[in-house]
């Protein structure tokens, strides 16, 4: 689909219905990265109206720099489709630097064959929509993005599997002494892995979980995610064991409780 096809398919104004944020979002900052000169304004135009302080970058090097040069912003949307460097670049730079690896990155892009899916999520990508989209489902998209970072989780805070651990009120997680750094997705793929330990989860299970019910994101996401956290559990990878034609358990070791 064309810049010009996508563009017209986003409404000018806040939705009907739409209020503006409470005071406390209002100071959520957003970072739009796009080139379409009809599509980033108007998301612009349209998550200020909602009450986000919303900046627009028009190329992926700009969108670095920004990164580097100023506070971070709270989510990134970020097109595929940029002029400079495509966006998948731009999200494999952003989760190879410290600063950046636990920015949540909103993919929103005309670009939605299952590839480009897969590979926005196997670069670190939190969420992804394609065209055809409505400014509707992008602030949706941008509350659940923000509420998984911010909302207390259930239960208790800490979780203990052999040499993992995981704090939910810190949102830290550890394997052994050393500290492991996860993205709010990763993070919560393997809270639900340890809070479920030694059952079986489908991929659709764990879709329903991790990335909620009114999510569009394909099983293929899940396969890509768990091959993220295993390359970063390190000597842990192996607990998370994948059931052939079923999907993935956390095991737990020999003797752990």
């Amino acid at each position: 689909m064309s810049n010009r096809e996508r563009s017209d398919t986003l409404p000018s104004e806040t939705p009907p219905g739409e209020s503006s944020s409470p005071a406390s979002e209002r100071q959520t900052r957003l970072l739009i990265a796009s080139s379409d000169p009809r599509v980033g304004p108007v998301l612009k135009k349209s998550l200020e109206e909602a009450g986000y302080g919303t900046a627009l970058v028009t190329e992926g090097g700009a969108t670095l720099e920004y990164l580097k040069a100023t506070p971070l912003p709270d989510l990134l949307l970020l097109d595929l489709e940029l002029p400079d460097m495509k966006g998948t670049e731009v999200c494999r730079a952003l989760r190879a630097e410290r600063l950046t690896r636990t920015l949540p990155i909103l993919v929103v892009t005309g670009k939605d064959t299952e590839m480009d899916r897969v590979v926005a999520f196997e670069l670190g990508a939190d969420d992804f929509v394609g065209a055809p989209f409505s400014v509707r489902e992008i602030l949706l998209r941008v509350r659940v993005q923000l509420r998984a970072r911010t909302e207390p989780p259930l239960g208790s805070g800490l979780l203990e599997i052999g040499t993992l651990r995981l704090d939910r009120e810190a949102h830290r997680a550890w394997v052994g002494p050393g500290e492991v750094k996860l993205s709010a997705r990763e993070f919560r793929l393997l809270e639900v892995l340890m809070e479920r330990s030694e059952r079986v989860l489908s991929r659709h299970s764990l879709l329903d979980l991790v990335w909620g019910t009114s999510t569009n994101v394909g099983v293929r996401a899940v396969d890509a995610y768990v091959t993220r956290l295993r390359r970063k559990l390190g000597t842990a990878r192996d607990q998370v064991e994948t059931v052939s034609s079923v999907g993935y358990r956390l095991k737990r070791p020999v003797g752990s409780v």
